[in-house]
């Protein structure tokens, strides 16, 4: 009996292994019961992959279209199950938890797993940064974006009324073909008649010694020579070559304005115009249209891609891109277009979610061969060795409040306190993507939202047209329905629809909406362990319609100027006028002042010209790895057929 018994105990291997799942029961239970994330509601379990989870199906749909629709049945805040086999992610849309996570920078922060992805595609710039080092490079490069005199000085439209040039005659010589800087305006020279003349332009119009304006299009130089009065620095001109003009070049040579380079220099027409780049924008959709018989259809993300692409490196770096038409434009453009429909393969979707499984070797991922990492590590090749030959050329002003001069002057004021040179040309290539893509996104959809309410296109461009030709940048900021069209833009198409964050440490996080449990109990906090995953929808936000009513999902701009039209600042998120598009709190958008501006430029200066009008193409938002439309499984397409405004 004793040796029955004997032989059969437990060996002890089985012992170990069953003291080991003892021991794994009993730290689960005690972790559940420290954290309250299994008591949230979940979406549907029909709609989990058993190996991607949920995940699969938000990658299947359109831009967090999931996640809205997920919303409407578990609430403002619920989970849903984690790809390979990854514990719960929990989707954050309630106002005051995402007010906690964002407001808690240091403690809630981007997946270290995708860190190395956005070095490898933007460098380790003010987007890639955590802690203390984005807490210094943000510091350094703030001035750069503070207050509203620096969009003023930098994005133009025209001249205000009371400012323009007054044409009393007197002598302003100078050097053939050199800039003028005359009582604080740039006017352009150059040579012609015999003799050295300076040229001041009204928008559109040349200004004749008798004070009369002349043609539409750039004529000849006067004999009598003209005088700049004393006048603020408000914009910048310069002239073509009168031959390329009279040729009809069809680049915009009807209006000449442009901001000086950042050596100073300003270039003769050489088909690559200094115009603002929103006129030059606008003339070249003219000139495409008029050449194709009075209508058109166009890919409208290349223009306003090329045109924000322009501006960017303009105000920013004082670089010229040419309109898209110099190598680093086209380079930055393919590559961008690659790594984009890279994204959109479901290669793609694997890839991130294997580097967020495997951490430790995403380093590794990025070193690969893949197409994704090829594309991604493109764009930061061609960006950085643009980014060095601008630092290298030390053309900066000591008070210049562009980035460039900005970071290179905190360098060399104080190296403790400034940045080194790979972090300035880091930070030059982040700004160079993230300045002009997100932009031309939300522009994009904006002008689709346009081309399907015509009735809201005709009441923009009647306003627009109603201020007169010439803008101020007041008259700009004075334009409420073009405000409005603005702000529903941007919360119906936020350039990032959705972010992630991670704790870094146990947390009890606020709700604005309690969860009521199946027992009846109501939790009005959450408890999270360090780990958790959160996925923050902001287009899921700027659309629910708990919030905006029924009709939260729709466009409708007039709501901004109707009394009750938007909720009351007690009901909306914190962010920009009760919106979550620039993000929240210590890393909101930097430069989201600058964006709006030029958000509101470029549309008014293309819809008072031209109209916009719906195709039959079939376009879905998607995410890659900003705000992408999608035609026929092609990304950054967005067909629109335009026609001349009547």
């Amino acid at each position: 009996m004793a040796a029955s018994l004997l032989s059969s105990s437990p060996s002890p291997v089985a012992v170990l292994l069953s003291a080991a799942a003892l021991l794994y029961i009993v730290q689960w239970l005690a972790s559940r019961s420290r954290q309250d994330v299994h008591r949230v509601p979940r979406a549907p379990s029909k709609d989990a992959h058993w190996l991607w989870g949920h995940e699969l199906a938000t990658f299947k749909g359109e831009a967090t279209e999931t996640y809205t629709k997920w919303a409407a049945r578990c609430g403002s805040l619920f989970r849903v199950k984690g790809a390979l086999f990854h514990p719960d992610i929990i989707v954050a849309a309630d106002h005051a938890a995402v007010h906690h996570i964002f407001h808690n920078a240091d403690d809630y922060v981007k997946s270290p797993a995708f860190r190395p992805p956005v070095a490898n595609v933007l460098g380790k710039g003010l987007v890639w940064a955590e802690g203390e080092e984005h807490k210094t490079q943000r510091r350094i490069i703030s001035p750069a974006f503070s207050g509203t005199s620096y969009a003023l000085s930098l994005l133009p439209l025209a001249l205000p009324r009371d400012r323009r040039p007054n044409p009393a005659a007197t002598c302003c010589e100078g050097d053939v073909g050199k800039p003028l800087r005359a009582f604080g305006v740039w006017v352009g020279g150059h040579q012609g008649h015999g003799g050295r003349h300076f040229r001041v332009f009204r928008k559109g119009k040349s200004v004749t010694a008798s004070g009369k304006g002349g043609p539409p299009l750039i004529s000849r130089c006067p004999d009598t020579p003209l005088l700049v009065p004393p006048l603020p620095r408000v914009r910048s001109f310069a002239l073509p070559d009168p031959a390329c003009c009279r040729s009809g070049c069809g680049h915009g040579c009807a209006r000449w304005m442009r901001w000086p380079l950042v050596d100073g220099s300003h270039n003769s027409c050489s088909h690559s115009h200094s115009t603002p780049r929103d006129e030059q924008l606008e003339s070249r959709l003219t000139n495409h249209v008029l050449a194709a018989g009075g209508a058109a259809t166009v890919n409208i993300t290349e223009y306003t891609s090329t045109c924000t692409l322009d501006i960017i490196g303009r105000v920013a770096f004082g670089h010229d891109f040419k309109s898209g038409q110099s190598l680093e434009a086209k380079e930055i453009h393919a590559s961008w277009l690659g790594h984009v429909n890279t994204g959109l393969g479901f290669g793609g979707f694997v890839a991130m979610l294997v580097m967020r499984a495997v951490p430790f070797i995403t380093l590794l991922l990025t070193k690969l061969p893949l197409e994704a990492i090829r594309a991604g590590g493109r764009i930061r090749e061609i960006t950085t060795k643009l980014s060095m030959r601008l630092l290298e050329s030390g053309s900066v002003s000591e008070k210049g409040r562009d980035i460039m001069s900005i970071l290179v002057n905190a360098q060399r004021g104080s190296k403790a306190r400034g940045l080194t040179p790979q972090q300035i040309v880091e930070n030059i290539s982040t700004f160079i993507m993230v300045g002009h893509e997100t932009t031309a996104g939300s522009l994009s959809f904006t002008l689709l939202e346009l081309a399907r309410h015509p009735d809201v296109q005709a009441r923009l461009r009647e306003e627009i047209r109603s201020a007169g030709r010439e803008l101020s940048y007041d008259d700009i900021q004075r334009l409420e329905f073009l405000d409005a069209v603005v702000k529903e833009g941007l919360r119906m198409h936020p350039a990032s629809p959705q972010t992630e964050r991670v704790a870094l440490k146990d947390d009890v996080i606020p709700l604005s909406t309690p969860i009521t449990l199946p027992s009846g109990q109501k939790l009005s906090s959450l408890r999270v362990r360090a780990g958790q995953v959160f996925h923050i929808p902001f287009t899921t936000m700027n659309t629910n319609p708990a919030v905006w009513g029924p009709d939260g999902a729709e466009f409708k701009p007039a709501r901004w100027l109707t009394p009750g039209g938007v909720p009351s600042l007690s009901e909306l998120p914190s962010g920009w006028s009760g919106i979550t598009t620039f993000c929240d709190g210590p890393r909101n958008c930097i430069g989201y002042r600058l964006a709006i501006f030029e958000f509101k430029v470029i549309l008014a200066t293309l819809v008072r010209s031209l109209e916009f009008h719906e195709t039959t193409a079939q376009v879905v938002r998607k995410i890659s790895p900003t705000l992408q439309p999608v035609v026929d499984g092609r990304g950054g397409l967005l067909p629109l057929h335009v026609t001349l405004a009547q």
